[in-house]
């Protein structure tokens, strides 16, 4: 189909889609659901033969997917019309309101590599459960995933007799992509990627809906009041946080601040940690850190790890690359201007940093145009809700790793890092626009 043919076709298949009982959507989305659990293993075999993502996390990914959808389904059974108690006004006696989710029209998704399936339902689920149609853009470097996906809906679309058109894969270069957001036919864009890619459409697209999940550069933040054991339990637990699937999240821990008393063991540990998980074949189910999205990229991240040693940085961990396998590399002694610290660096790259005290920790962590995830790592009650007051981040987690989450909760970054949530009910209203019906007295 042509790219003139998307927005004509999307808007007929909303004409008839806007109006579907909530049971029909959810029935869509639950046939979408068991037709992608039936190739689940076939859906992780192609994302790994695409991306390099590790077999296993492959498979996770498919499951997640599966968890986002059910979310999806149960969110739509309670969204779209919610009492408003009017007759609480004086004079208001007899009236009745309610505040209605009207869908806005066609969305245009646009999506990344780096999970190709599950940010790819986590924005065309509840569009089209929201009862909108939708133009999906995946992203080039997983063409055959993103096909099955679609597939497994059109068998699902087509059993259930839902509009034709409904989901379209566009396959088409940016320039194309950007006409179909600037199109008036378009009523919401949902983008996840690149921060000059997000920046670009928010400053093009004035007006418009628009839901942007763009990059991160994470901190962490290790208080002095952990002992021991609990450094050495924070180090494992941030290890694949930071070099699973190569780094190649928005979310993974690429800056921790170690308080200076636990500096020894959290780093021991760490370095330990990471050197322990499997690194190489990615279709290996043992295999932790597989290869970046291309060989260009792991040249990149190489020749900042070569500037950054020559430039006075203290290596504690680097191999050597292999093609498009970068080995996971943590450094110390990085000034906080660097790139390393300050830019999103979606590769096996940490940074380990001492500092003088807890709140010095906060105040480099905080320090960044970014806002996605940050993690603190604490026992102190007073600490916590100086992080929480401290911290520019659309989430902060105690105790955990900044990748940790969960797909029914909402999603979304400040800043750099974007704007609007995802997450099943959250994203269930950007898809749709509020509209109070009041009703008078009998007549």
């Amino acid at each position: 189909m042509t790219t003139d043919a998307f927005l004509p076709a999307s808007r007929v298949a909303f004409e008839a889609w806007r109006h579907a009982s909530r049971m029909a959507r959810r029935d869509l989305l639950r046939g979408w659901r068991e037709r992608i659990a039936a190739a689940a293993e076939e859906l992780a075999q192609l994302l790994t033969l695409e991306t390099g993502k590790p077999i296993t996390l492959s498979r996770g990914e498919i499951q997640r997917g599966l968890l986002t959808l059910r979310a999806t389904v149960e969110a739509v059974a309670a969204f779209g019309e919610e009492a408003i108690p009017y007759d609480l006004m004086a004079g208001a006696e007899g009236c009745r309101a309610r505040l209605q989710r009207i869908p806005r029209g066609p969305v245009l998704a646009i999506t990344p590599f780096n999970f190709p399936v599950n940010l790819a339902l986590h924005k065309l689920a509840p569009a089209l459960g929201a009862g909108c149609s939708c133009v999906w853009k995946p992203s080039p470097q997983a063409p055959r995933t993103s096909q099955l996906l679609f597939d497994c809906f059109e068998v699902a679309r087509v059993e259930l007799k839902a509009p034709e058109h409904l989901l379209q894969i566009a396959d088409v270069p940016p320039l194309e992509a950007e006409a179909l957001a600037l199109d008036e036919r378009i009523k919401v864009v949902s983008f996840t990627g690149s921060e000059r890619v997000g920046m670009h459409l928010k400053a093009i697209l004035l007006g418009k809906p628009l839901i942007l999940e763009l990059g991160g550069n994470a901190a962490v933040v290790l208080d002095a009041d952990l002992d021991a054991a609990m450094a050495i339990q924070a180090a494992k637990a941030l290890a694949p946080a930071a070099v699973a699937a190569a780094g190649q999240s928005c979310c993974k821990a690429q800056r921790i601040y170690v308080h200076q008393d636990l500096w020894e063991v959290f780093t021991s540990a760490f370095v330990a940690a990471v050197q322990a998980l499997p690194c190489g074949d990615p279709m290996d189910a043992a295999t932790v850190v597989g290869p970046l999205i291309g060989e260009a990229t792991a040249i990149r991240l190489e020749a900042s790890l070569d500037r950054a040693s020559q430039e006075g940085a203290t290596v504690l961990l680097r191999g050597q690359r292999r093609g498009a396998l970068l080995p996971p590399a943590i450094l110390a002694d990085v000034p906080e201007s660097d790139p390393l610290q300050c830019e999103e660096l979606f590769g096996p790259i940490t940074v380990l940093t001492k500092v003088p005290s807890f709140e010095a920790g906060l105040d480099r962590a905080a320090a960044t145009r970014f806002g996605l995830r940050a993690s603190i790592y604490t026992r102190d009650a007073g600490h916590q809700r100086l992080a929480e007051q401290r911290l520019h981040a659309g989430c902060v987690l105690f105790n955990l790793p900044p990748t940790f989450r969960m797909d029914a909760a909402p999603f979304g970054g400040l800043g750099a890092s974007g704007q609007g949530l995802e997450g099943p009910r959250w994203a269930l209203e950007s898809f749709t626009e509020p509209r109070l019906i009041v009703e008078g007295p009998a007549l």
